[in-house]
């Protein structure tokens, strides 16, 4: 009579614990991951928020300057934080009126003709600083502006400064 050993199939309780380590181990190299690139993401948003708030609010600010006639030097709030700017301007019908800029809440406003026409920005940009500065020569008038512009999502947070100067076409002689 010959005696034949079966060979039982299947993990020995050793091969099982090794298996579930290297899979804990690569799961937490997944996760880690993840949370990098998570990361990368919502710091490349708040880089973009606040560039886009900083150019749409530059870019409003640097035209309606560049075609205003004059500053009224009296309604404005000059090398202070947070600044106020008020313009004269003329309207789409060619009257005069006055253009404002701001800071409302924490957010950059404009007014058109003492009408509230809302925020420069994106709702979860928010500014920190916001300084017009005068410059005035014999032949011409300029703003100098300094913003200071924040965004925060979670434990990220980003600030940058931005800086402009305009000159009104409207000053020269």
């Amino acid at each position: 009579m010959r005696f034949t050993r079966h060979k039982k199939s299947g993990f020995t309780l050793v091969e099982m614990i090794i298996y579930i380590a290297f899979f804990a181990i690569l799961s937490i190299l997944a996760i880690e991951a993840l949370m990098v690139v998570m990361k990368s993401f919502y710091t490349l948003r708040l880089t973009q928020n606040i560039n886009q708030s900083a150019t749409t609010a530059l870019e409003r600010m640097s035209r309606e300057i560049r075609n205003a006639y004059d500053i009224d030097t009296a309604g404005s709030t000059f090398n202070t934080n947070p600044g106020y700017l008020t313009l004269r301007t003329k309207d789409a019908g060619g009257a005069n009126t006055t253009l404002e800029f701001y800071v409302n809440g924490n957010q950059i406003g404009i007014k058109e003709g003492g009408v509230d026409k809302g925020s420069l920005m994106a709702k979860s940009t928010t500014v920190t600083n916001l300084v017009f500065r005068q410059i005035t020569t014999a032949n011409s008038k300029a703003i100098k502006i300094e913003m200071s512009l924040h965004d925060t999502h979670g434990v990220l947070s980003r600030d940058a400064v931005f800086y402009d100067t305009i000159l009104l076409r409207g000053s020269t002689h």
